[in-house]
């Protein structure tokens, strides 16, 4: 028996439950019969333009039903997608187009921002009438090109991945063979269409007859909100980042009794043993994943279920190979190593990309003898004696921050462009359990940070923003010739933290206000209009601010009202507004 494509199954669900809800978001209802036709139209609309198979569709869309509607359009017309998230700053967003060149822009109103762009253009909005597509006789095959993804680069540039049908598809068949919905299951919609595990959010529910309840960006920043979404929805499973599992589960132990969950996987990070073991006290009765794998495997390529893991662990296993993916250790020339030994981990089969755009580290592909195809993760593990996989490490300078790739020579690389800098290097810190990154300079006069910081801010992501950014007098190199970061961070250690004159706090509640703008950012701040993410914020600090706060205020500070005014000024006559109404 044929296994259905990915079409087939969505015609499937719209045939049998055209009136079930497919989508929630905001309050509202889609159904697959409205998903059906929204997608058909717009479908029509890209195959007048010339959109078919082979054709590659630049889609720009918010988390929301809009995303998942064009998604289902471009499939609709045998083409892949270029995911491009609003998020990202605008000249990433460029650079990626330009290297694609797609031949279609499927973007919602506001989001196309590619004027040079010599492409046809589909407003990606609710559309009610209009022709259906016709879809074609027979659909692309397995190594046709399902989308590309964009990570960091180690060249000092963005990465484009080409991820074939057939990694996305054995991804979902994975999942839905190994851990089937009940049937009262809802997942949760929650990561941007631009991430390579997105297909598993916008489909894996959807084709399965799942409802899917997209979360709002306010409700994945707050943990107060989103374990309030979870609990409103009756959200049965979530594949979350370490950092998000954490927060939810200090929301969510706050209310016993309440809602809980059957499936959440973690990805993207390493799962660290405690939030496991918190994961057992808060939701006994739920399975708690931990999932591995890389923008270059599709997604995931071995899973471990945490129920197994002793109170004792030093770390959480990976787990097994998942989706016909095979994992070997290898030394540096490329010798496999027996169980037991470290060594870089290689990926072989089905979930394996089909490679970067215009051949950019074309190296971590590699063929052996055999003619097997091989992608050398850059991750340092090895099999224990029970047949599980755990990784211990990096081979190289790639981390993780907030669920997020990042090589730092890629901050390395933008920075030495920006103007009178003569040279720069980056190295990550642990702060709390969460990777920091700190990023030197070396300038011919005195630069001060803050040009910098909006020179960086204007090119990188705010996640691979940096959290400290120091001139140096130099640079250490190695022995070698390359940048020494251990001595890097020595050097930086005996600088010591730029320290300001700051301000006078007015009155007790800005003085409190600067106290936790300190604590957070390890400096106290300039003055007090001072930007908070100028100042090396980032938004899970402003959540932390937000929940510390709460002492000061009287109760907890909305998030977004900091977010709009992330100031001392702002922020300590924001608390005495609550203040002021607690006690009215």
């Amino acid at each position: 028996m044929t296994t259905p494509t990915l079409l087939e199954r969505f015609a499937g669900q719209v045939a049998a439950h055209p009136r079930a809800v497919a989508l929630r978001h905001n309050d509202t209802n889609l159904t697959y019969r409205e998903l059906d036709e929204w997608s058909g139209r717009l479908a029509a609309r890209l195959a007048a333009k010339g959109t078919g198979p082979g054709s590659l569709v630049a889609l720009a869309a918010q988390r929301g039903p809009a995303a998942v509607a064009g998604v289902l359009a471009v499939l609709k017309t045998g083409a892949a997608y270029l995911g491009l998230d609003p998020a990202i700053p605008v000249r990433r967003q460029r650079r990626m187009v330009e290297e694609t060149g797609p031949h279609c822009v499927l973007a919602e109103p506001g989001l196309d921002q590619f004027p040079t762009l010599d492409a046809p253009r589909v407003t990606l909005a609710p559309v009610t009438d209009g022709p259906l597509h016709q879809a074609p006789g027979q659909e692309p095959d397995d190594d046709a090109l399902f989308h590309i993804v964009y990570t960091s680069g180690t060249t000092g540039n963005p990465k484009g991945v080409r991820i074939s049908r057939r990694s996305v598809r054995g991804r979902l068949e994975w999942m839905w063979q190994d851990h089937p919905f009940p049937d009262d299951a809802v997942l949760a919609v929650q990561k941007s269409l631009a991430l390579v595990a997105s297909p598993w959010e916008l489909l894996g529910g959807l084709l399965k007859g799942i409802p899917s309840v997209v979360l709002g960006t306010d409700e994945l920043l707050d943990p107060v909100l989103f374990a309030a979404a979870v609990e409103r929805e009756r959200i049965t499973h979530l594949f979350l980042t370490p950092q998000l599992i954490a927060g939810l589960l200090e929301e969510s132990a706050k209310h016993p009794g309440g809602h809980r969950p059957v499936l959440v996987t973690s990805g993207a990070d390493t799962l660290p043993v405690d939030t496991v073991l918190r994961f057992r006290e808060v939701w006994p009765d739920a399975t708690l994943l931990n999932l591995y794998g890389m923008t270059e495997t599709a997604s995931n390529v071995a899973a471990y279920d945490t129920a197994r893991l002793p109170a004792d662990a030093e770390r959480v296993p990976v787990g097994r190979p998942v989706a016909s993916a095979s994992l070997s250790v290898r030394d540096r020339l490329g010798r496999r190593l027996p169980s037991g030994v470290t060594g870089e981990v290689w990926v072989s089969g089905p979930p394996l990309a089909l490679g970067y755009l215009g051949g950019d580290g074309e190296d971590r592909f590699t063929t052996d003898d055999a003619g097997v195809l091989y992608y050398r993760t850059g991750d340092r593990g090895r099999q224990l004696p029970d047949e599980v996989w755990e990784i211990t490490g990096r081979t190289d300078n790639q981390i993780k921050v907030r669920g997020y790739r990042v090589e730092l020579e890629e901050i390395e690389a933008t920075l030495r462009k920006a103007p009178d800098i003569t040279d720069a290097g980056a190295y990550a810190e642990s702060e709390g359990g969460e990777a920091r990154i700190v990023a030197c300079f070396t300038a011919d006069e005195e630069s001060g940070p803050a040009a910098l910081r909006g020179y960086l801010r204007d090119r990188l992501p705010d996640y691979m923003l940096p959290a400290r950014i120091q001139q140096v007098p130099r640079l250490p190199l190695s022995t070698n010739g390359k940048l020494d970061r251990t001595a890097l961070r020595t050097l930086v250690q005996s600088i010591g933290q730029e320290q300001t004159a700051g301000f006078t706090p007015n009155g007790d509640t800005e003085a409190a206000v600067a106290a936790l703008w300190q604590e957070l950012l390890g400096a106290p701040p300039a003055s007090a209009e001072q930007n908070f993410f100028d100042a090396g914020g980032h938004s899970l600090l402003a959540v932390r601010l937000a929940n510390r706060l709460a002492t000061t205020a009287g109760r907890r500070v909305p998030l977004r009202r900091i977010l709009g005014a992330p100031t001392v000024t702002a922020i300590a006559a924001l608390c005495r507004e609550i203040q002021q109404e607690e006690q009215a």
